[in-house]
């Protein structure tokens, strides 16, 4: 049996291998309009834009959001990153324990 130092660790770890695999996978480029200061964020896995036209801050922040997307999803808590998106978009939180 795991102590509860050995479970904190490997789940610090896995919480930074993700989240370090999510930056790594989307990155900021330039708007495809040359005439546009903006920014845009592209998913190197699936070739997509993400997100954009914005400011290059607005993009590191959703880069960053999506990251701890990531993590949640990846400790199984997959209701939790879902409620969280709908909470982003303005829609009200679902009931996580129905």
């Amino acid at each position: 049996m795991k102590t509860t130092e050995q479970l904190i660790q490997e789940i610090t770890a896995l919480m930074a291998d993700v989240w370090l695999a999510a930056c790594d996978r989307r990155v900021i480029a330039p708007s495809l309009d040359p005439k546009s200061p903006r920014s845009m964020v592209v998913d190197l896995q699936w070739r997509k834009t993400l997100f954009g036209p914005a400011s290059s801050d607005e993009c590191r922040l959703f880069i960053h959001r999506m990251a701890a997307l990531d993590v949640l999803r990846a400790l199984g808590t997959e209701r939790v990153a879902d409620a969280a998106l709908r909470v982003a978009s303005n829609s009200n939180a679902p009931v996580l324990n129905g």
